[in-house]
């Protein structure tokens, strides 16, 4: 344990004499200063004489291995006449008067990154209040005000920071994997202060904007990226497909129990899950559970014809879709009016406000084949990911302190070897230290 500090440990300003490794504690790394003057903090002139010396312990870091620095500081005289202050104690570069160095508070937080803060002490063996320093430390890092880069492609979601109550709007870059930004939100005002951090030309590079079907968003984004093609997210246009196929089968549902009592209604509430599946999916399930659902299916679809010709409406939709996907505007375009047509004669009430939305949306869904597919679902796994982190968290006292946290988990870094920029969330756990994060807007 010795030879592999001493080899390793390479602060300019210090010298390793004596390393006590004691069984089941923390290692104790004995340092001292290697230079015979020091610079005065008050006149920064030399000063040579000392009078007497002190020991301090300080946490630190050698490579991934926490040890306790016992520094042996030095107090030097200073001989100036004009200089006001007599004495003073010997520092060090990068470690301060608290209880552990700027390295291991940079290498405790990037442990915590996307962790509890409490577990990480626990694992390091270090007190708590170091982690809740390095995790601030990084949050003000990410808060600072700078602008961050747009790239081609622009993702905008929202997600429920507090169901019901609070909601935070996610900026992200599908292309480099990372979020640009995090705002307030999920109203006009939050999309139109985010473009005011980027001047016209920076958001003119923008040429894909893709979003669920929330119109405050596309007014704004219409005005702020005029050179970008909205586009209305896949999945969640299947989902609203989804929704009117689940209200058609809650009617029939409610039809057949008023009928024939529960048994004939529990016909409709077996085939739920099974009914939400594309068909070709269920088809080739091999599984108990898919031949289980494909019973379900077949006879619920037998027990109603309107449930029937809704299950064949949204299978209609997904076949446009697939269409769209592969980048045949001309074809797309054709199933979607097929498929608006279809809906208005259907007598489904659920289908027709389907079909009144969708031609709201039209534009915005004819570029899913105008951009050959492009989708929300980075977005999607983003807000996984921000929940997740919210939960692990121990409380945000502040919205800077919520958007820091997001965006040193998630923004991008600068790799101190290459110099590529890179998603952080992709560096090895306890190796994002070595990492330079740019600040966010």
């Amino acid at each position: 344990m010795s030879d592999r500090i001493n080899l390793s440990f390479r602060r300019a300003d210090m010298a390793v004499f004596r390393t006590i490794d004691v069984e089941g504690q923390r290692p104790i790394v004995h340092v001292a200063g290697r230079h015979a003057a020091a610079l005065c903090p008050s006149c920064d002139r030399p000063a040579t004489s000392t009078n007497g010396t002190g020991w301090r312990d300080v946490i630190d870091v050698v490579r991934s291995l926490v040890v306790t620095l016992s520094i042996c500081v030095r107090r030097f005289v200073c001989e100036w006449e004009d200089c006001g202050q007599r004495t003073f104690d010997e520092r060090f570069c990068g470690i301060g008067r608290g209880g552990a160095s700027e390295r291991a508070l940079s290498f405790f937080a990037d442990l915590a990154r996307g962790r509890a803060t409490r577990a990480v002490a626990r694992d390091l063996g270090v007190p708590e209040h170091y982690l809740r320093l390095a995790v601030g430390s990084k949050r003000s890092v990410a808060n600072e005000r700078c602008r961050g880069r747009l790239g081609a492609h622009l993702a905008i979601d929202e997600a429920s920071l507090k169901k019901g109550f609070i909601y935070a709007t996610i900026f992200s870059d599908p292309g480099r994997g990372v979020v640009i930004d995090v705002g307030p939100g999920r109203d006009g005002a939050v999309v139109w202060a985010f473009c005011g951090l980027y001047s016209a030309e920076e958001r003119k590079q923008v040429t894909v904007v893709t979003m669920d079907c929330h119109a405050p968003y596309r007014y704004i984004v219409r005005l702020a990226f005029p050179n970008a093609r909205i586009v209305a997210d896949a999945f969640h246009l299947h989902r609203q497909a989804n929704h009117a196929l689940a209200e058609v089968r809650r009617a029939a549902w409610n039809r057949l129990r008023t009928q024939g009592g529960k048994a004939a209604g529990q016909v409709m509430k077996d085939a739920r899950y099974g009914l939400a599946r594309a068909r070709d999916e269920l088809v080739a399930d091999t599984s108990k559970r898919g031949a289980r659902q494909r019973q379900a299916v077949e006879a619920a679809l037998g027990a109603d014809p309107d449930l029937a010709h809704a299950y064949q409406l949204k299978e209609a939709f997904r076949a446009a879709m697939a269409i769209g996907k592969t980048g045949d505007v001309t074809l797309f375009s054709a199933a979607l009016e097929l498929f608006d047509a279809l809906c208005r004669g259907s007598g489904l009430k659920s289908f027709a406000t389907l079909a009144r939305s969708f031609r709201t949306w039209r534009q915005e869904i004819v570029n899913y084949a105008t951009t050959n597919g492009a989708s929300n679902g980075f977005a999607e796994a983003l807000n996984h990911l921000v929940k997740n982190q919210k939960r692990q968290a121990h409380g945000y006292r502040s919205w800077l302190g919520f958007r820091g946290q997001i965006l040193w988990c998630f923004g991008e870094a600068v790799d101190p070897d290459t110099g590529e920029l890179v998603p952080l969330r992709s560096a090895p756990r306890g190796a994002g230290a070595r990492f330079v994060q740019p600040s966010f807007a």
